[in-house]
Parts: structure tokens; sequence; C-alpha cells
């Protein structure tokens, strides 16, 4: 496996950890619950309620006229109940409880019994528990027994927030803590306009109870998902009080399911709903219920499994997608964008599609993975690059040492590394095998190369010890350079003791080396003005010194026998002090007219060997 096919496994499964803890901490933990549960609430659309279900309400008009609902004779809902069965209501339920006894009972009593289609409410008191059989309540407070006898039956009209206090679901049936079932208004109600009567046991199988010739989803706590209507007051309105006037139009409610409750100013009955930026009466809730039943239109909760596959299907694409993307341009950047953009709008799509077919995709999680796997993957990215940087210096410090890298990449950040150079004194060294054709010749070609990447290793560790740049291999030969790009001072001694070092240090694997054939090397060193820069093309350049400088340190190279270093007459100048030398006889070197005086370098003075370990331009 090459480093780059390595480095995109290491992304693509940094991706899949990080997609993976961020879908535990959302599965597990939850966070952003309220956000969470807000985010399902924007998928409901408009729908018109039925037209069958007929809200009464007891609103501000109705207080006005007949006056505080704590004082209210009873004679009056026996007025407003006789009016509603002569107009041809189906289903008079009442969302509010008739605890007390009163005087009047009677009489209420016996206009509930003549209609004979009239659903009371009775309501659990808290603390309320949630067991594996459902709600659960201590106790309930019931109408009064003559009024619970007359009517044709009883049922609760608890409403149940979530945790963010929105009414989201309306439990279908609630228990007491001994274990008594209790349907509620809406269950009884339906019951009453289908003239079925209500069951003793609602068994709970695959998610759903059989009620009224239908499979109705619930939850395990036999809560009822509510489809609400986009705008609640567009349900039949008629005001109560009109009602007990007699003041309506009876075809309003004629055959319909009329539901009467508080709906006036202040009330405590009003809760939080998705649909509404207000809260709206208690008995628009179970309304809503009804509505969600008769039509059908059921909102199903596929639960945790199936948010879990959707994350594990976002890890998989954006985990394999992403790292092939990159950001080495705005192309690469636009693809990654537009990889997470195309997800999290197709997951969008496929919330309003799944919710228009009766599922609720808990997509809020699913959709804040995305970002979070993209942004991850900018860090990784950001990062491995900084640690591609470090493996190009490490790469780079091979050849050449950390302070000149540290130059070459300070002048490319500032954009001075263009192609073209400067005039300026350098050091130039070479080295070269005597007699390397015929050491070739005794070996494989797999030797030769073992050979020389060992020899040639041990002269550029000296190299670049002694802060020189490794301008070049070429087969037996290396080029090395010193004071560019980087200013040095001492540029020629620095050469000088590399050389000398490498001598050493080649003398010592000598005599380790078991060839037939020693491996001698010949190193020449000239200084003089010389013209750095990049040379090649805008696509492709090379950092190297030309001049006739640099010919006549490869001249030196070529005349040097084995073992021994030799240096030009300018770098003798700069080093004497500090070098042991024996002058040779002046030499011919091709491209110069005059021959020119070299000196062999036999020792370095104690001056030189101190500095051994910190060169003098440190």
């Amino acid at each position: 496996m090459t480093r780059r096919q390595r480095k995109r496994l290491y992304h693509t499964l940094v991706l899949i950890g990080v997609g993976c803890v961020c879908t535990l901490v959302s599965l597990l933990v939850q966070p952003f619950y309220s956000i969470n549960l807000w985010f399902s609430d924007q998928f409901f659309t408009s729908e018109l309620p039925s037209p069958n279900i007929v809200i009464a309400g007891i609103d501000d008009d109705t207080l006005e006229t007949y006056g505080r609902w704590a004082e209210w004779s009873r004679s009056l809902h026996a007025q407003a109940i006789d009016n509603l069965s002569q107009a041809g209501a189906k289903v008079i339920g009442y969302d509010v409880i008739f605890a007390d006894n009163s005087t009047d009972d009677e009489m209420l009593a016996t206009a509930i019994a003549e209609a004979g289609n009239v659903v009371l409410a009775e309501v659990g008191i808290p603390p309320v528990y949630q067991t594996k059989e459902g709600i659960t309540y201590d106790s309930f407070l019931l109408p009064a027994d003559v009024l619970e006898q007359a009517a044709s039956s009883v049922a609760h009209a608890n409403v149940v927030p979530d945790g963010d206090g929105t009414v989201r679901r309306l439990p279908l049936i609630v228990r007491s803590s001994s274990g008594q079932a209790y349907p509620s208004l809406t269950l009884a109600a339906l019951h009453q306009l289908f003239a079925m009567s209500l069951p003793q046991e609602y068994p709970l199988e695959n998610g759903s109870i059989h009620l009224l010739a239908r499979d109705i989803p619930v939850d395990a706590l036999y809560r009822l998902r509510i489809n609400f209507s986009a705008d609640y007051s567009e349900r039949p309105y008629v005001s109560y009080g009109d009602i007990i006037s007699g003041n309506f139009d009876p075809s309003l409610v004629d055959n319909k399911i009329v539901l009467i409750g508080m709906t006036a100013t202040g009330e405590l009955d009003s809760w939080a709903i998705p649909t509404s930026a207000s809260k709206v009466p208690g008995v628009f809730i179970h309304a809503g219920a009804m509505d969600t039943i008769l039509t059908g239109r059921f909102l199903r909760e596929p639960g945790i499994p199936t948010t879990l596959m959707i994350m594990l299907l976002l890890i998989g694409i954006t985990a394999f997608a992403l790292p092939w993307c990159g950001t080495r341009n705005w192309r690469d950047i636009v693809k990654g964008v537009g990889i997470t953009v195309g997800l999290f709008a197709a997951c969008l799509i496929a919330g309003f599609v799944a919710f228009d077919r009766g599922y609720v995709l808990d997509l809020f999680y699913p959709l804040l993975l995305l970002p979070v796997i993209y942004v991850s993957d900018i860090v990784y990215i950001v990062v491995t690059e900084q640690a591609d940087k470090r493996f190009v210096k490490e790469l780079f410090g091979r050849y050449i040492s950390p302070q000149i890298a540290n130059e070459i990449v300070s002048r490319a950040d500032s954009g001075q590394l263009q192609l073209g150079g400067e005039q300026r004194e350098v050091s130039v060294f070479f080295a070269d095998i005597r007699g390397f054709t015929r050491i070739s010749e005794q070996l494989s070609p797999e030797d030769v190369m073992q050979m020389l990447n060992i020899y040639l290793s041990v002269i550029a560790d000296e190299v670049v010890r002694h802060d020189g740049i490794v301008n070049k291999f070429v087969g037996d030969n290396i080029m090395a350079v010193w004071n560019a790009p980087q200013s040095q001072p001492d540029h020629a001694l620095l050469a000088v003791k590399a050389a000398w070092e490498a001598q050493q240090k080649l003398a010592e694997l000598r005599q380790r080396d078991n060839r037939p054939l020693p491996v001698q090397f010949g190193i020449g060193i000239n200084t003089g003005v010389a013209v750095a820069g990049n040379v090649g093309s805008a696509g492709r350049s090379e950092y190297t010194v030309i001049g006739d400088s640099i010919n006549i340190a490869s001249r030196i190279c070529s005349s040097a026998p084995g073992n021994e270093v030799w240096i030009g007459p300018e770098t003798y100048n700069q080093t004497k002090d500090y070098i042991e030398t024996e002058k040779l006889e002046p030499q011919s070197v091709k491209g110069k007219a005059a021959p020119i005086t070299l000196y062999r370098v036999t020792a370095l003075r104690p001056a030189a060997i101190q500095s051994k370990d910190t060169p003098l331009s440190a």
C-alpha cells in the first residue's frame, strides 16, 4: 500500500470514527433535545381540518353573558344538550369536568340520558408515571355519580406534553395504579360516532391497537402522534353561549361530533402544539386526535433504529467520498461542499416525502452529523497537510540542513523562489568514486545501487551536518553547495570540514566493507562567484548554482585521487587558518588558459575541530 493510499485509508477511518462518536452521542445522550423536537415539527404541511368535528367553545363572550364558570347553573348545560340533540348532533363530548354535586344535577342527568350520545370527561390526577403498561395515574377525578350513570361513556381528557412542553401526542389509553384502563375522550367520542362499544382490553400489537375497524399506530405508552392541521382556527367553531341560547345554525352541528371545552382567554387548559405560535385550548388537541383517526392520516415514528441506519449511511457516503475530494484548490472544496450540501438536501427531501406518507423521520441528528463530518474532514486535511509539510521538511532535511531548509521554505512562502537567480559567492563540493566502472562491472545492478546508497549517504549526512545543500546526485557523483540560498560567512570552511570528515567516515566504512575492490572518493572544492537560483520551467524548477567556479570545482574533483580532498585557491585563502594543507603543483584545468594552484587538505587544526559539532555559521 502506497503512502497516498494509507493516507486516504486513515482519512476514511477518522471520518468513520468521528461519525460513529457523533451518532452514539446523538442517540444515547440526545443533546439539543428541544431543537430536535422542534425540527420534526417543521414537516407539517397545510391540511384542512375535518368538517365533521365542531368545537363549541366556552369563550369570552359566553362567560360575559352567563358569568363565572364556577357560578353556572347546570341547567344551562342541560339546555345546551337539548339544543344540540334537536339540531342533530351525532356525538356531544365534554372536555370539562362536572366533579362537584349540584342541585341541578338531576336536570342535567335527564338531558344527558335523553340525548344518549353524551361523553363526559374524567382526568387522572398527578403524579403521573410511565410504566410498561403505559401512562399511569394514582387517582382520577370523575363526574358526579348521577351524571356518570347518565352518560353514554366517561373517558379521560388528560393531555401529556413532551419534555419541551409541546403536545405532539395524546395518550389513547391511560391506567390507574390498580391497572384499570381508561380510554381517551377521543376514542370514546369516535366509538359513540360509529355506535360501537368500547372494549375492555386494548392489546398493543406491532406498534398498533386495533380499534374502530382500523389499526391505530401508537408508541409503547399508547400515545397517538397527532397530525395537526396547519391552522387550528380553521376548524368549525360555534360559541357555547349561542348553543345555550339556541342562536346558532343547526346545520353546523347536524350529524357531527361536537366537542365542548374552555376557549376563553387566560384559561389554564391551553397548550403549545407544533403548528401554532401560540398556545391552543386543550379541546382543539382532542379534536386533532379525532381528526387524525377519522381521516386515517396517521403519523408513525420509526424510532432509533431508522435514525441509526440513516446516520450510518451518511457516514459511509461521506467517509468514502470526502477523502477523494481534498482541498488542493477551489474545485476540490466545491466538490466536498457539494457532496455535503447534496446529502443535506436529500435528507430534507426524504423527510418531507416520508412525512407525507405518514412517517416522522428523526432527521435533526443526521443533518447535524453532516457538517460535523465535513468540519472534521477539513480539520483532518489541515492537520495532515501540516504533517505532510513536516514530512517534506524532514525528507528535505536528509539532504539539506534544517537551517537552510527553513530558509528555502521561508522564501517559498514569501514568493522569493521564482525562476531566475542572484549572483553570490559560493563554495561548491564535488565527490565521485574512483574506478567506478571497474567496480560496477564486478557487481550486479542491485549491488551497485546498494553500494551507492550506502557510501553516498555517508557523504550526504556530513554535508547536511555542516549546513550544506546536497544539490544533486549524478550516478556516482554528488554535488553540494554552501552559502546559497542562506548566507553563510564561513561557507568555505564548512565545505572543507564536511569533505574531510566525510573521508574519515568513508575510511571507517571501508574497513567494515568486504568488497573485493575498495570504494574510494575523490573530493574537490572551489570557492567563487556563481549564479544561484531556480532553473527550469514554471511547473518544474530546480534550485542550483551555475558558473565558472562550479566548473572549476568539478575539474578539481576529477583530478583529486581517491581518499583525498583538494581545494581551489580561494577556498584555501578563506580556510588556511583552520586547516593543514600541502600545496600542489599548478594544475591545468579545462576551460582555463592558465594553470591554477590547488591544495591537498592534510588535517584540520584545533580551531576547526572545536567547532565540529557547532558550525561557525550557527
